[in-house]
Order: structure tokens, then sequence, then C-alpha cells
């Protein structure tokens, strides 16, 4: 399929700035302009403060007849739910990790890069209409497979002593900023409850940070331990590229989801993995390295499914 400059513009577009940030992490590291031992921290920043706030303010936004529409719902998390599974099955059977490194990998395989990628990649594929898409994904993201994640990684602390039962690890998850916020911010869009313009413009300051100190993150783990492409990183790719945007496509068709509707949920698919998933792997002290060097594959590869991805969501529209 020849690549067309508007495709090339938008692939550019969704991935320079990802490319960016992590080459100068990688920078970083390498030139011990910053001790590597630094990611941790900055992971730590991401997961407790910049991303639950960046959810937080999207959920706020958003108009809940419009995101809770009930076949999008359901074909994105069939789409990440599915693809979720499967990385847990693949680290448990394939690849033999702990229960807390399999939810890492399960997170490597389901959670899409919908901040950073999604606005270039839906608004030039579908229009300006697209961007609410954004908001849909962040919070089926954030509102189901993140807070199991974080549930099997509160069950299964490394530590003896910080180990807890099923019920105290979901009131654990649930005091997490990453779980608490966003449901914060659904319920005030539930209500009709709006944030005073003050307070947004506040938080956002935080917020915007999430995406980029991530991918600095990222950058300053593979300065240390560089990128190694083998068959556990394929499997984790090929299942987040493919498999996921596969699912979305044939479960939202299934449901009677058609056009502008059916491309737009079928594109957040095609994005790469989330740097906020290394972010979590690190600030947890998970599957570190092995997520980092996915993510980096993952981008690579979503050259080409950005590519498809978009060719087939105009195809949906025509």
């Amino acid at each position: 399929m020849p690549l067309t400059n508007g495709m090339a513009q938008t692939i550019a577009q969704a991935l320079m700035p990802i490319c960016f940030c992590i080459l100068l992490g990688w920078m970083a590291g390498k030139t011990k302009v910053m001790p590597t031992e630094y990611g941790r921290a900055l992971a730590r920043f991401v997961v407790l403060f910049a991303l639950p706030i960046a959810l937080f303010i999207a959920a706020t936004k958003a108009n809940p007849r419009d995101i809770f529409d009930i076949r999008t719902f359901l074909a994105l998390l069939a789409g990440f739910g599915l693809t979720f599974v499967i990385g847990w099955l693949g680290a448990r059977h394939l690849f033999r990790h702990n229960e807390t490194d399999r939810a890492v990998q399960a997170l490597a395989c389901s959670f899409p890069n919908i901040s950073y990628c999604g606005p270039p990649v839906l608004v030039a594929a579908v229009g300006n209409s697209a961007l609410l898409m954004v908001v849909t994904g962040n919070l089926v993201a954030a509102l189901v497979i993140v807070p199991i994640a974080l549930v099997v990684m509160a069950r299964n602390a490394k530590h003896e002593a910080k180990k807890v039962s099923f019920v105290g690890a979901v009131a654990r998850a649930l005091r997490q900023p990453l779980l608490l916020l966003p449901v914060a911010g659904a319920l005030f869009a539930v209500a009709g409850i709006g944030l005073p313009p003050l307070a947004v413009t506040s938080a956002k300051e935080i917020g915007v940070a999430a995406g980029g100190t991530a991918l600095f993150a990222l950058g300053l783990i593979l300065s240390e331990a560089p990128l190694r492409l083998d068959r556990e990183i394929i499997f984790n790719v090929l299942v987040k590229n493919v498999i996921q945007p596969s699912v979305i496509l044939a479960v939202g068709y299934a449901l009677g989801l058609r056009g502008a509707n059916l491309a737009q949920a079928f594109l957040l698919g095609v994005l790469p993995t989330a740097a906020e998933v290394s972010a979590i792997a690190v600030a947890r002290n998970a599957y570190a390295e092995k997520v980092a060097g996915s993510t980096t594959a993952s981008v690579l590869a979503s050259i080409v499914t950005i590519s498809v991805g978009v060719a087939i969501a105009r195809f949906l529209q025509s």
C-alpha cells in the first residue's frame, strides 16, 4: 500500500513526539547527565500524580451520553479486555512469569497510547468529532484494565509483609490515585458538576506532563537496557498492534457500529503501547526491561499498523 503524503504526515504527528521524548531520555542516561535510577522517581510521579490528574480532567469535561454509548463501550471493552487476557495467559503459560509480572505484561498487550497518539490519528482519519473517542478509550482503560492490574499487584506484592487478601487488594487499588481520580471525574460528569476554570488550568499543568515524563523515563530505562527483539516482545507487539484492533473491529461491527463510529473505535487499537505502562512497571519494580522493549517495538510497528489502520478507517466511512 503506497504511503501518501497525508498519511505520512499523520504518522509523523503521532510518533515523532514519542520518539523525541524517548531519545532525549536515552541520551540523558547514556551521557550520564541524569542517572538511570532517576527513572523510578519519574515513573512514580507519572503514576501517582500526572496521569491520574490528566484522566480526572478528561473525565470531568466529557458528556456522559456521548462517552457511555453501549456499543462503543462494549467494542473497546472486548478489544482491551481480550488482549489483556491473552497477555496474561501468554505470561503464565509461555513465559512463566509471576503474577505481578503477568499483570504488567497484560497491560503492555492491552493499554494503547491514546492520549499521545490518539488525537492526530483520529482527527486525520475521521475529523475533530473523533476526539471524544480519546476520552472514552482512556476511561475504559482507566476504569477496567488498570484496576485489574493494580489489584493483582497489591495481591502479589514481592515482600511477604505487603501481601494482602483479595478484598484488601481491591480496597488498596481503590485508594490508588490512578483509579480513584478517573472514577471521581466520571462521577462529576454524570452529576453535571463542572470544575472552576481556574482549577482546570491549575491541574492541567501537572496533567500534561504525564505523557512526556513517562516517555523520558522509558528512554532512561532503554539507555541501561538496550532493545532486544525476542519472541516475548514480538508476542506483546502482535497482541497489541494486530489482535487488539482486529477484535475491536469485529465486535464493533457485530454490535452494529458503522461508519465513523466504527472507524474511530477501531483506530484506538492500532495505536502503540502506552508509555505509562512502562512507568507503572518501573514504579512497581516489575517487568520493567521487557515492557520498555515492548513499548519501543510497538511504537516502531505502529508505523505500519497506523498506516493500514487509517486506510481501513477511510474505507469504513466510504
